[in-house]
């Protein structure tokens, strides 16, 4: 079995969650991450660093953040970064135990650094408590993310409200130290579900909001504007990935790009020893903006096009049945264009026997995709639940579709409006590809590449 990711981020060993932090600064792209030094399970969370100039390419750094155990905190959660005395700092969820627990009584801490490797907690800690939003009881108060708005300094932080509804709450400082809260940003329509990791870009008068759902896993997006109360008007909104992607975290690169990051969560391996001590992948940032429909528009990172090693290119016309690249690899990106009113699928990390493969199943008539998983692996033990999503069609009808496999990653791209992400865990090292159609594919232009750094 090879299921460590190969092109995609992971540390060398041990558990890995959330992006965090990450920012580009002085020619890098910084990445932080939720990382357990000690083991391949969640748990003692420290801030993992890794520094790239390509986005494709990463440099280990030694571990950014250690929790501050003589200040009684066990674990340092998500955050973000901002540039403050010419220096990144890093403002996160500081979690201990007791008093201290994550449910009731984590803070928000500022940490800065003098030399670019280590970060250390400020002795003014916390710079925003919990019961600074007045009236209100917050627990499950976490992962905060500093943004501008109209020449002010604002920082997002979700948690539980009085233990009815979950919800988003905005923050403003002059100086990164003292904090003032200003309003309930966004509320959560379901009652109690913890919302996590609140990421916010401007474009202008509109900004896009997005956020995390941890009890069922989900991503939001929303395309709106910010009122003069501090609250978030919708215009618009739908799902960033149907899939195994969660935990956004946002950075800005030179180029003058919005790139999103996200953990590959490992759920669906349900604890499955595999190739190794590790857990957890980030997945190739994602290049996003927002459409004049006011539609969140994602694309896989350019550059990755030069981890192409091989091309196999295919022209298909008014074509029935199966037909089988020759390309064989369990790293590799299929990438086409389709023509066709009927049903089709692409099938990959198959074996040579048919008893495990992944079908990725698209309706272009009703804008929805499907992966059935239940042939995915034939371990028992791992999750072959079925994912469905659904993409807006272009106008002249034809699919676009790239899906990038990586041992047990694949990310799925379609139309530049609709992502999913799916954990694989096959038995068998099966490699081969396929596109299928029981109808009829008009016109397809498909090209197969192997991947590699």
């Amino acid at each position: 079995m090879k299921h460590r990711p190969s092109y995609h981020f992971l540390p060398e060993k041990n558990w890995m969650n959330d992006p965090n932090a990450t920012i580009y600064f002085k020619g890098e792209h910084h990445l932080f991450y939720q990382y357990n030094p000690t083991d391949w399970h969640w748990g003692n969370l420290h801030y993992g660093h890794a520094v790239s100039k390509d986005l494709l390419h990463w440099e280990h750094r030694p571990i950014a953040l250690y929790p501050a155990l003589d200040r009684g905190e066990t674990h340092c959660y998500s955050g973000c970064s901002y540039i403050n005395n010419g220096q990144i700092e890093l403002l996160y969820t500081s979690v201990g135990q007791g008093e201290r627990c994550q449910n009731s009584g984590s803070q928000q801490w500022a940490a800065t650094t003098e030399d670019g490797v280590t970060w250390k907690q400020i002795p003014e800690n916390p710079v925003i408590r919990n019961t600074d939003a007045p009236g209100k009881r917050l627990t499950e108060w976490r992962d905060p993310f500093v943004f501008r708005w109209k020449g002010k300094i604002y920082c997002l932080v979700a948690g539980i409200v009085d233990e009815k509804y979950g919800a988003v709450h905005l923050y403003t400082t002059n100086d990164f130290r003292s904090w003032t809260y200003v309003n309930e940003f966004f509320r959560n329509t379901c009652a109690k579900e913890v919302m996590e990791c609140p990421n916010l870009i401007v474009y202008g008068d509109k900004v896009l909001f997005i956020h995390s759902i941890w009890d069922i896993r989900v991503l939001h997006w929303f395309v709106g504007t910010i009122t003069e109360e501090g609250k978030l008007e919708v215009y618009n909104q739908g799902s960033v990935d149907y899939g195994d992607f969660f935990a956004s975290q946002i950075s800005f690169d030179e180029k003058g790009r919005t790139l999103m990051w996200g953990w590959l969560r490992e759920d669906p391996r349900r604890g499955l020893y595999t190739d190794g001590e590790w857990s957890g992948a980030q997945a190739i940032p994602r290049v996003i903006s927002i459409n004049e429909e006011n539609e969140l528009v994602q694309e896989r990172l350019p550059e990755f096009e030069t981890l192409r090693r091989t091309d196999e290119e295919v022209q298909l016309q008014n074509f029935t049945g199966r037909y089988e690249f020759k390309t064989v690899s369990g790293t590799a990106e299929m990438e086409g264009t389709i023509q066709s009113d009927d049903v089709f699928s692409f099938r990959f990390l198959a074996d040579s026997d048919g008893q495990e493969y992944t079908d990725v199943i698209i309706n272009p008539r009703e804008g929805t995709y499907y992966a059935p998983m239940e042939d995915s692996s034939l371990i028992k033990s791992v999750d072959k639940r079925p994912i469905l999503g659904c993409f807006r069609r272009k106008k002249d009808g034809s699919v676009h579709v790239d899906i990038l496999i990586d041992n047990s990653v694949a990310e799925i791209f379609i139309n530049g409006n609709s992502a999913m992400t799916l954990r694989i865990y096959p038995q068998m090292e099966g490699g081969r590809m396929s596109v299928e159609t029981k109808g009829l594919i008009a016109d397809a232009e498909i090209h197969v590449y192997e991947i590699g750094l």
